[in-house]
């Protein structure tokens, strides 16, 4: 079967990656804009009506009309079409839309789709929403540098835009890095060390446990050309050097451009200072000059245009050509103060602006060295800033500085009831503060998201602090991202699983600062076990394992064993995710959440626990145990008449029939549960022991067949250390076929993955992986064997992934029976 992508112009859709691109790059684009420009496209010079898009899009769920203009407004914007002079989305007024343009349908065999080495969505460079203006010398010179140099340092004071150049010069050089630009954000983190796990966990490598966890990351990078673009490396800069200088030293083919207000100081570092944009002279001698020279200055060209987005009548004219002068001389041609600026042309005049800011930032002028007197330039902005807003926006900016990484509209509700303003008030301020660009907007994610900058979020706590209402409102924050789990929960089992994975993976940040919080200042600890317990079915989908045990133990720690369903919760979250890493400590925790939760008579609890814990002693070869903890799962799956739980009680039986050998009794125990309830990693488990049995029932077609379904999966998910277990399969069937070198390779691969992802083999994998091993050993000889082995390990993971498809295809449609021998 093909999969179909649609060409419109230079921009290419492919629905099944879900992947929109122009000139082979890609273009980020929120969920809910991808799914409505799929409807458009099927449906091109056909009228879809509102109603249509809503329904298919969001479903039944009431969204206001307003959700939906927001989505055609992204679109438009992809296909930089003019909603007057349509060129592909045209509207039809009081009915719906129409695509117009050109589209052309292309089939695409399944079998080309090729791994993609790559960085995730969340290490992705951002979407571009506004222009860059006044940098072009300045990104001619960082391009040329990164072409001469491994490690370019961006310097600068803080709001110079060291960011944006950087992000558009990552933009720019794409097409130079095959293995992608990866970005990360440091702001948020404490120490190095944080940034290694972020790294590490981009990579799918393990961050927990791990004493090497850096010449892991190295591992994982070597041979890759890719750019690493750190950015906001100012607190932590001279950690930062030791460790770019490690990476760079085991990663010959990386390149790192890093912003940071100071250097990083290691050997091999190139150092850009970013001056401030160029500015116009001073009033007097602009006086002389004709208007669009002045202009066409980069500091006001800057100030115009963003000033334009909240005022858009206005211009430079001889009335007010001093005053906008003043303020860019003023401000240094620093651009995030001139934006900032900018934002105030909404409700004053260039000289009322200009008048209150030359009073506030004649009190900070300082000759002191070093940066402080431009920190202060910056603070005194922002202290300007803050004071122009009322006392309710300047209350609910303090409140927002609790936030780490951002928050959705929702979030920011929240605070409304401790705040004592109601839903269409907040509103309202939240609006008042992106407008006067306190409150940054993206809105390439879905929902959009908001944040403040580090600068405005620094000073926003500061003052929360001497309000005096910190602990407010962090515990709102808390008591928010527990209520956002436990939904989640709710609304996984559901079936919501996509939206709830994307949406809780932006919040990580948030939901350990509120975990932490809860255990230390607030003493929270049900909320810790609610927060932590509920996000069992995240993590499991996910595959954030030991992020997700890490929540858990801390909610637990220093609590005494409780018969209440929040410890029970908790405490069946870390227990499954030991199972999954193959902790010891699964048994003990398993057992006592199995008696807790028959005590509650929380029956979907126990019956989970009861399925891990027949998981675990079928893996450990205790059968007889094994067996009556299986049946105890069915029992409460088919009580409970819960699919999901029937699944696993299923997975739990054939694990139990495989141990026997019975392979034939394990097929049709997994044969009815594929595809059965939500979860995605339950659907991968399925699949690949379906492979495993087949295999060992001697049907290698089958076995292909399952593990070819399986790879498919993995590929949506992620899920790397679920694609050894296909990896392995491909190596059985190999041998089989007198591959030894094939088998050597995907084994040796198959291993470097279970190394770095440090989620061992269950016992089940281990005699016919020595089977395959010690067969390919025997016609290879050991010298040949280890060569092809260490081929294997070394190579790039999605050349061996896409060998083994190749490999399993072949086998599931018969191509190389004839050379297997039979059952």
């Amino acid at each position: 079967m093909d999969d179909v992508v649609y060409e419109c112009g230079d921009l290419r859709v492919d629905p099944a990656n879900r992947r929109l691109s122009r000139a082979a790059l890609e273009v980020p684009l929120e969920p809910k804009a991808f799914a409505a420009l799929l409807v458009l496209l099927a449906r091109a010079d056909e009228l879809v009506t509102r109603d249509q898009l809503l329904d298919a899009v969001w479903g039944h769920r009431h969204v206001t009309p307003a959700t939906l203009n927001r989505v055609m407004v992204l679109l438009r914007r992809v296909f930089d079409d003019d909603p007057e002079h349509p060129r592909y989305i045209e509207t039809v007024h009081g009915a719906g839309y129409r695509f117009v343009g050109a589209v052309q349908c292309v089939a695409v065999p399944r079998d080309r789709m090729r791994a993609h080495f790559g960085p995730p969505p969340i290490a992705r460079l951002p979407n571009k929403l506004e222009p860059l203006i006044g940098r072009e010398r300045e990104l001619a010179q960082l391009r040329g540098m990164l072409r001469e140099h491994r490690a370019l340092t961006v310097i600068g004071p803080g709001g110079m835009g060291k960011t944006q150049c950087s992000l558009e010069v990552g933009r720019q050089c794409q097409a130079d890095f095959p293995d992608g630009v990866w970005f990360f954000d440091l702001s948020p983190f404490e120490r190095t060390q944080d940034w290694v796990k972020a790294l590490a966990g981009t990579l799918s490598v393990p961050t927990a446990g791990t004493p090497a966890l850096l010449s892991r990351v190295a591992a994982a990078l070597a041979g890759r050309k890719a750019l690493l673009l750190i950015d906001n490396c100012d607190r932590l800069a001279s950690g930062m050097g030791v460790l770019v200088h490690e990476l760079l030293l085991g990663c010959p083919d990386l390149k790192v451009l890093a912003t940071s207000q100071q250097r990083l100081a290691f050997v091999g570092e190139r150092l850009m200072w970013l001056p401030p944009l160029g500015l116009p002279p001073a009033a007097s001698d602009a006086a002389r000059m004709p208007l669009d020279e002045i202009a066409s200055t980069p500091a006001v060209s800057l100030l115009l245009t963003r000033a334009r987005a909240v005022q858009p009548v206005i211009s430079l004219g001889p009335d007010n050509v001093a005053d906008i002068v003043e303020i860019c001389r003023q401000l240094d041609g620093m651009p995030l103060a001139l934006e900032l600026a900018a934002a105030h042309f909404a409700m004053l005049s260039p000289a009322a602006i200009r008048e209150r800011l030359s009073q506030r930032l004649s009190l900070l002028r300082s000759d002191t060295a070093g940066r402080a007197a431009r920190h202060r330039t910056m603070r005194a902005l922002v202290e300007w800033s803050y004071a122009l807003l009322s006392a309710d926006e300047q209350r609910l900016l303090c409140w927002l500085g609790v936030f780490l990484q951002g928050w959705a509209i929702d979030a920011a509700e929240a605070l409304g009831g401790a705040l004592k303003v109601d839903g269409d008030a907040l509103l309202e301020l939240h609006s008042g503060l992106v407008l006067k660009s306190l409150v940054v907007v993206d809105p390439t994610l879905s929902p959009t998201r908001y944040r403040l900058l580090e600068t405005v979020r620094d000073f926003a706590l500061q003052h929360l602090r001497l309000r005096g209402e910190e602990a407010d409102a962090r515990r709102t924050h808390l008591l928010y991202f527990m209520q956002l789990a436990e939904c989640s929960h709710r609304e996984i089992l559901a079936g919501c699983v996509d939206e709830w994975l994307a949406r809780l993976s932006h919040e990580h940040a948030n939901i350990d600062s509120a975990l932490t919080w809860a255990k230390s200042n607030g003493r929270d600890d049900e909320a810790a076990l609610r927060l932590a317990g509920s996000l069992m079915l995240y993590g499991k989908s996910n595959g954030v394992f030991r992020l997700l045990d890490d929540w858990a133990e801390r909610a637990m720690d220093a609590i005494a064993p409780d018969i209440s369903n929040t410890y029970v919760r908790a405490l069946l979250c870390s227990g499954m995710f030991k199972l999954y890493v193959q902790d010891p400590a699964v048994e003990p925790r398993l057992t006592e959440t199995v008696a807790l939760a028959a005590r509650l008579d929380d029956r979907w609890a126990q019956g989970c626990a009861s399925a891990y814990l027949a998981l675990w002693d079928a893996h450990q070869g205790d059968l007889e145990q094994a067996r009556p903890r299986a049946t105890v799962a069915a029992e409460l799956a088919s009580t409970e008449k819960d699919d999901w739980l029937r699944s696993l009680a299923g997975l739990a039986k054939s694990w139990i029939a495989i141990r026997e050998g019975l392979y034939d009794d394990a097929v049709d125990t997994l044969q009815p549960l594929r595809r059965v309830g939500f979860d995605l990693h339950q659907h991968e488990l399925i699949d690949v022991y379906l492979g495993l049995c087949h295999y060992g029932l001697g049907h290698w077609r089958e076995a292909a067949s399952f593990s070819l379904d399986f790879l498919q999966v993995t590929q949506r998910t992620h899920n790397l250390r679920g694609t050894s277990a296909a990896l392995e399969i491909a190596a059985f069937l190999a041998i089989r076929s007198t591959r030894a070198d094939l088998c050597a390779r995907l084994l040796g691969k198959a291993a470097h993955i279970r190394e770095r992802t440090r989620v061992p083999l269950f016992s089940f994998w281990l005699i016919p992986e020595q089977e395959a091993m010690s067969a390919a050993r025997r016609v290879l000889g050991d010298a040949q064997f280890n060569t092809f082995h260490a081929a294997g390990a070394s190579a790039r993971d999605e050349l061996v992934i896409d060998e083994a498809r190749e490999f399993l295809r072949t086998v599931a449609e018969g191509h190389v029976l004839a050379l297997l021998p039979s059952a």
